[in-house]
Order: C-alpha cells, then sequence, then structure tokens
C-alpha cells in the first residue's frame, strides 16, 4: 500500500526545499535558538540543577514556540515569499479540487512546522533533564508546538486570497500573532489559559490535567480557515474573484 502525498503539498514542498531563502530561514532560526540554548548553560559543567533547569527548559520551548509559529504562518501568508511556489489564487485556476488545495496548504504548514521543531531537536535535548521520565513530556510538548503552529498557518492561507494588498495583509497577520501570544495573556481565567504560551507550559509540565481542551479551539480555527480557503476556491473559479 503506497500513500501518495497531497500534490498541492508535495509542490510546496519541492519549492521550499530548491529555495535559497528556506535555507537561510532555518540558519537563522537554529542560530538564534543555539545561542539561547548556549547562554542558558553555566560554563563549569553545562547543566543547571533541579527546579532551574527545568525552567530554562520551559523558555527555550516558549520562545521556541513563538519563533515556529510565525515562520509557519509567515510562509502561509507570502510575508515570506518562496520563488516557485504557488499561492491560492495560481491554484485556484489549476483542476485540483478546492479540497485538495485547502487541505495541501494545512498539510504544507503542518509539515514545515514539523520540520523547524525537528531542527531544534539536538538543542532541546542539550538542556533536557537527564532523567528518562523527561523524554514524554518533552515529545508532548514538541508535538503541541506543531498543532498550535498550523491554525494561524491555516487562517494566513486564506488571507493571501482574501487580502489582495501585502503591506495590509501582513498587518492583519500581525495583529493576529500579537493577539493570539500577547492578548490572550490578559483574558480572565478560565480563558486566558488559550494563551498558546501557556499551553505549551502545561503540555511540558503536565499541569493542568485538563490543558488539552484548550487545543480544541486551535483545531475548529485551523479547520475553519481551511474550510475557507477551499470556499474561496470554489468563488474565484465561479465569479473570477474571490
Amino acid at each position: 500500500m503506497t500513500i501518495q502525498l497531497n500534490p498541492v503539498t508535495r509542490g510546496d514542498l519541492r519549492s521550499r526545499l530548491a529555495s535559497p531563502k528556506i535555507l537561510w530561514v532555518l540558519r537563522l532560526y537554529v542560530a538564534v535558538l543555539s545561542l539561547l540554548a548556549v547562554f542558558s548553560l553555566p560554563p563549569e559543567s553545562g547543566r543547571l540543577p533541579g527546579l532551574v533547569e527545568t525552567e530554562l527548559l520551559q523558555l527555550f520551548l516558549l520562545f521556541q514556540l513563538g519563533w515556529v509559529a510565525y515562520l509557519t504562518s509567515a510562509l502561509a501568508v507570502g510575508e515570506i515569499a518562496v520563488e516557485g511556489e504557488k499561492q491560492i489564487l495560481d491554484l485556484a485556476v489549476t483542476s485540483f479540487p478546492p479540497r485538495t488545495i485547502a487541505l495541501g496548504k494545512l498539510w504544507t504548514a503542518a509539515l514545515f512546522a514539523a520540520a523547524l521543531v525537528a531542527a531544534a531537536v539536538p538543542l532541546v535535548a542539550l538542556l533536557a533533564p537527564p532523567e528518562v521520565g523527561a523524554i514524554p513530556q518533552l515529545l508532548r510538548a514538541l508535538l503541541v508546538m506543531v498543532v498550535l503552529a498550523v491554525p494561524l498557518a491555516a487562517v494566513g492561507t486564506w488571507l493571501t486570497a482574501a487580502i489582495s494588498s501585502d503591506l495590509l495583509r501582513t498587518m492583519v497577520h500581525w495583529l493576529l500573532f500579537l493577539g493570539l501570544f500577547a492578548a490572550t495573556r490578559w483574558l480572565v481565567d478560565p480563558l486566558a489559559f488559550l494563551n498558546p504560551l501557556r499551553i505549551v507550559a502545561a503540555a511540558y509540565g503536565g499541569t493542568p490535567s485538563a490543558w488539552p481542551l484548550a487545543l480544541l479551539p486551535y483545531l475548529a480555527i485551523a479547520a475553519a480557515g481551511t474550510a475557507l480557503t477551499g470556499r474561496l476556491v470554489l468563488a474565484v473559479r465561479r465569479e473570477g474573484t474571490p
């Protein structure tokens, strides 16, 4: 049984793998995280005891989440353009079904976010506690990081066709990004727990135990963004305009 990759995703990944710009993005991403990791380690042992070590790792994971979410969504919204990667309006004139296009862009975002997370695994291991029991916590936090990065990218994909102005689209992207990471910090409990930074911290620490419920709104946003993208493709094909 062979598994066929979505053709839109396959084309996007081919363009990104061949793009020098993506290579520099990855270099910058790893370099910044490497500096944070190195400066978090004491020169004499490379380790910090107990609670302090855990706090440093959590800080690293939260900083990494911001990078992963931004880069994934910036590529989806076209703020970081990749040569040869087709956007929604380009794909709307192809023979691909709207569902294939929308899901293809969703898979592109998810796989790229996963690649960013995987690229930093050696740095996470450098800061991680030596206990074997910490491995499931780390894997859980890294998986949640990918899940949290996808919804904003799904909305960004829709924005590429819904807003024609590059400047306005970039402004909307930044408003959404800052609103997600900053504004949610001032919500009253229990809504404050929707902040992605708190979700990753809870996924790593395991408390509160109901933290998976906070992922449901993000999954709903990803589904809504994908559905809007599919409908927009249909609108373009029927009327010639978004």
